[in-house]
């Protein structure tokens, strides 16, 4: 059973209280990391070895009148339990002042008092993704399935997140292994990220899920300072910050990582890409989700998306609707990369245009459906398999040469063409906010094309 809508309210309102005192994402860390403690101490009928971390936590926000200090000191012991070391503490990454101590009393109790803190946690989660920016924290659930259902992680898969935020990726991960291979099915989850409270979320996520994850002994910027080896990992999933500008011009020096060209300092994206294909093991798939516009972008960009086709590393591309992610208004699409390419394929991309799946939400929200999630699936295991056919309207599989003769464009929609019906019963808002986000996009398209042709003509 889950909180009544009038009590998660409640505690929605002691955290709006507590932002007087704290910043928004102090506050916000503040409940995750309470929730996150009641889920350890188990039912009030059934406690569990936490529960007495809990308990020590009310009494010395009762008694004493420190519910801060007294909540970071438990989830610091509970994070050196787990981990084994404490070259970096949670309590390092909670900022909390003296008068926030009676909110954050009145916050204490409202989790207390919580039926289902694991579900509350997870509603959390995602309500706060909203006021993240670049995907860097939370992934929508339906999405995180859909990515993970592409690349069928396996009992003993090695997994990796680079860019992990909250640990969902990985989490289903090791979910997807257990339903498809038996209750024992287990995966090995490494992630990455450079935010020091998306880490501790992580760490907090996958904890309540059961999985001990390498998370690193510290926040890791993993284009900057890159800690995980290559070609060590079965699967590799990741939803990077988008369109974020290239690093300072030493860190664009030849590195093994950029086999395909060196990034554009204009737009990382195209590293995040070629991260994630020198992570790739023998037999390695990753999938990763990007903004539309990397699937035509000149200069460099062109240049490392030719490289990935021609060494038949990019298996497909599928074209999303728009507003599947809260924080971005702009189309994006999943990339498919493998190590095992079908011999039949040859340097062939599978381009699926899903641009009309996907339901309504709410204004301006979509979801992908498990029936949307069966059909995309159902079509790259299809062609990966040898019983696949091309469907105007939904997928193509174009070859090298055409891909060529079109720059590499890799926009399904220039391939598949339109789907063969359109939701005209859609209401006029939903068409506009689609159309608003398409044209944003182009927007960001053209200030980054407009920001390199300035760099150029300063060099030449």
């Amino acid at each position: 059973m889950t909180a009544s809508r009038g009590f998660e309210q409640s505690l929605w309102s002691a955290v709006d209280r507590v932002r007087g005192s704290l910043d928004l994402q102090s506050a916000q860390q503040f409940l995750l990391c309470a929730l996150f403690l009641r889920c350890l101490a188990g039912s009030p009928g059934n406690p569990s070895p936490g529960g007495l971390a809990w308990r020590e936590v009310l009494a010395s926000a009762s008694h004493r009148g420190e519910a801060g200090p007294a909540l970071v000191a438990a989830l610091d012991h509970a994070w050196t339990a787990s981990n084994g070391h404490a070259g970096w503490m949670p309590s390092q990454s909670i900022q909390l002042t003296p008068a926030a101590e009676p909110f954050l009393r009145e916050v204490l109790w409202l989790v207390d008092g919580v039926a289902d803190p694991r579900q509350v946690f997870d509603d959390c989660l995602e309500g706060f993704s909203s006021s993240k920016t670049g995907g860097n924290y939370f992934t929508p659930r339906h999405l995180v399935r859909l990515m993970v259902a592409l690349v069928e992680p396996q009992h003993g898969d090695r997994v990796l997140d680079p860019a992990c935020g909250s640990g969902g990726f990985l989490a289903e991960a090791a979910r997807y292994a257990r339903e498809h291979q038996g209750p024992d099915a287990a995966v090995r989850p490494t992630g990455r990220d450079v935010n020091t409270l998306a880490r501790q979320t992580a760490w907090m996520n996958l904890t309540l899920h059961g999985l001990e994850a390498d998370l690193g002994t510290r926040p890791v910027d993993s284009l900057r300072a890159d800690d995980t080896p290559a070609a060590d990992f079965d699967v590799v999933l990741t939803n990077p910050p988008f369109n974020l500008k290239m690093f300072d011009d030493e860190l664009r020096w030849p590195d093994p990582r950029w086999r395909y060209g060196v990034p554009p300092r204009s737009n990382a994206n195209f590293a995040w890409v070629q991260h994630v294909v020198s992570k790739l093991a023998e037999h390695g798939r990753g999938a990763m989700l990007l903004p539309d516009g990397a699937a035509f972008a000149g200069g460099e960009s062109r240049s490392i998306r030719e490289g990935l086709v021609r060494d038949g590393v990019l298996a497909a591309v599928v074209a999303l609707p728009p507003g599947l992610v809260a924080h971005t208004s702009i189309r994006t699409s999943i990339w498919l990369f493998t190590r095992e390419r079908p011999s039949a394929r040859g340097q062939d991309v599978l381009l699926v245009n899903a641009w009309d799946l996907g339901g309504t939400a709410r204004p301006g929200r979509r979801s992908v459906s498990a029936e949307d999630v069966e059909r995309i699936t159902g079509t790259y295991r299809s062609w990966r398999g040898g019983t696949y056919q091309d469907k105007p309207g939904w997928c193509r599989s174009v070859s090298f040469d055409e891909l060529a003769a079109r720059d590499f464009d890799l926009q399904p929609i220039a391939y598949t063409g339109a789907p063969a019906t359109q939701d005209d019963a859609a209401p006029a808002s939903q068409r506009v906010t689609e159309l608003t986000g398409q044209l944003y996009e182009l927007f960001d398209e053209a200030a980054r094309l407009e920001a390199e042709l300035r760099f150029r003509l300063g060099d030449a």
